[in-house]
């Protein structure tokens, strides 16, 4: 019995170890699962960790970037603000008339050409250029032929191109500004002593001279002024005025003689001069269209002539052409001081004589030692031969005939321009000019007395200056007329030059014709009337360009059939 006791003892005891066993391996499995969720957790904590330090990393390298990119824009910011204190530039200037009340009646814009230079035109006439300038700029600051400039306050003497400069703490950018004179043409102003009126025509008067502007808007100018004796040529015009009662002055031409060589409007030096008035030219474009045909040619000398305004004892009178007169001399008509400067049927005073086969009268113009009377016999001597040799029956002989005496290519080149301008005065008629130096031969020019050329109110075709007497006996010469044609291709193929020229010079006039509109009427009797003026005036140019290109076209032609 107590052995039963004892195995059921055993067999509780052993009940009682397997219950506690089996509880045991129960938590031992539960604290191994919670060890491996922690683990699970850790290892999710680590990935987490690794994840974040490698966000964190990357935000870094970003943040480094961003840094890097940001010093970048910094810096190219920097040199941006940098260059642009660097860069000096003019904006703008003009001139106020409330600024400048004694010299302006408007406001005057200039116009910034190239980044270099400053153009501007008074539109009224002012004695004194000394104004006081407005301008915005990008810089530190303005000076003015090295004097600081304060915009709308500091005044300058701009009668003289002036340095403009704007000036930064880097770099300084320098402006060359130009006022132009009146209109935008060169301005002369002309005084009789005492300011005693010109009336009477051939009659001298003492004077003073004084030219401002250049010979365009972009070249100005000033002129000291200088001691002239002048006189109105021809008779002395009036007109009737609506605010006088008696007749004023009208629009005259005047020979000048300076009392010391001087050069005027970039001419060479010289005495004389003369101002012309375009009278019945309304284009005021007929001369110089001549002249510019002149300077392309083969002659030697063409006198050089400018659009002005003239300002006759404190009154304004208009544009005339101011140029060189003729004169014998080294820079003008060079021809020794024993040479010929001579005109047939001009009226300038000197020796004259007459030959077989001129209508009109020769005048020795110049030079002086031409004058006496062993110069007076020479060259009636040497006219009458060259024309005996002309009008004789072998005159095509180049070695005896008429090219022994004559010049060729200055025969030919004065005879083409005359005949595209249709010059009624190149037929020998009138201001046909020749010169001469001994041991030379006689040659055409320099080309003067172009008033009645580019008459667009006559027929286009036509022949003039060939039915002169010694053009007409030239043309029976084949050498001439061969030499004709070939002179006449190198005109034709520059009538586009021509005519693009005519189209400048007539922009370059747009302000000066209004104003001389404005005084004489020309166009309109409307005052300040200036885009009808300058529409009228257009036409006037459009009909002489159009005139000009058909004559070309028919010399062409007859030139072309001629053998």
């Amino acid at each position: 019995m107590k052995k039963l006791f004892f195995i059921f003892a055993v067999l509780i005891g052993i009940s009682a170890c397997s219950t506690d066993l089996t509880d045991i391996e129960n938590r031992i499995k539960t604290v191994e699962e919670q060890g491996k969720n922690l683990d699970n957790q850790q290892k999710k904590l680590e990935e987490e960790k690794n994840k974040l330090q490698q966000e964190s990393n990357q935000l870094a390298e970003e943040a480094k970037k961003r840094q890097e990119e940001n010093e970048k824009i910094r810096k190219r910011l920097t040199e941006f603000e940098d260059s642009l204190n660097s860069i000096a530039k003019l904006l703008t200037l003009e001139f106020v008339a409330a600024d400048n009340p004694l010299q302006l009646i408007e406001n005057v814009k200039g116009t910034i050409i190239g980044d270099s230079a400053v153009e501007c035109r008074i539109p009224n006439v002012t004695t004194s250029k000394t104004l006081i300038p407005r301008f915005t700029f990008q810089g530190s600051v303005v000076t003015i032929n090295g004097v600081e400039a304060e915009s709308g306050v500091t005044a300058f003497d701009f009668s003289k191109p002036v340095v403009l400069s704007v000036i930064t703490p880097y770099t300084v950018k320098d402006y060359t500004v130009y006022v132009g004179a009146y209109t935008g043409l060169p301005t002369v102003w002309l005084e009789t002593s005492n300011h005693d009126e010109v009336t009477l025509a051939n009659t001298t008067y003492r004077g003073r001279l004084k030219v401002a502007g250049g010979t365009s808007t972009s070249q100005n100018g000033y002129l000291s002024q200088l001691n002239v004796n002048f006189m109105a040529v021809g008779t002395v015009s009036w007109y009737t005025s609506r605010i006088h009662d008696t007749p004023q002055l009208g629009k005259n031409e005047y020979a000048l003689t300076l009392t010391t060589e001087s050069s005027l409007l970039d001419a060479p030096v010289g005495t004389g001069w003369n101002l012309y008035t375009n009278k019945g030219d309304r284009t005021m474009l007929h001369t110089m269209t001549a002249f510019d045909m002149g300077a392309m040619s083969a002659l030697e000398y063409t006198p050089r002539f400018h659009h002005v305004n003239l300002i006759l004892n404190g009154r304004y009178y208009g544009t005339y052409l101011m140029g060189e007169s003729l004169e014998a001399s080294e820079g003008r008509v060079n021809v020794g001081s024993k040479g010929y400067l001579l005109g047939v049927g001009t009226d300038i005073t000197g020796p004259t004589f007459n030959t077989d086969h001129l209508d009109e009268p020769v005048t020795i113009i110049g030079p002086n030692a031409a004058h006496t009377f062993e110069g007076v016999s020479y060259i009636t001597n040497y006219l009458s031969t060259a024309e005996n040799a002309l009008f004789s029956s072998d005159f095509a002989n180049e070695s005896t005939g008429w090219q022994k005496y004559m010049d060729m290519d200055s025969f030919v080149d004065w005879y083409i321009i005359n005949e595209i301008a249709k010059n009624d005065n190149g037929a020998f008629k009138a201001d046909c000019i020749m010169n001469l130096t001994r041991g030379g031969k006689l040659k055409m020019g320099p080309l003067w007395g172009l008033e009645r050329a580019f008459n667009t109110n006559s027929s286009y075709n036509g022949f003039v200056v060939k039915n002169g007497r010694w053009y007409a006996r030239l043309f029976q010469d084949p050498a001439f007329v061969s030499k004709v044609k070939e002179r006449y291709n190198f005109f034709y193929s520059h009538k586009t030059d021509i005519i693009n020229s005519i189209s400048a010079n007539a922009e370059y006039l747009k302000y000066a014709i209004q104003e001389d509109n404005n005084k004489w009427e020309t166009f309109t009797s409307t005052k300040n009337s200036g885009d009808k003026c300058w529409e009228l005036y257009q036409s006037a140019v459009m009909l002489m360009e159009r005139w000009i290109s058909s004559r070309m076209d028919w010399l062409k032609g007859e030139y072309d059939a001629m053998s």
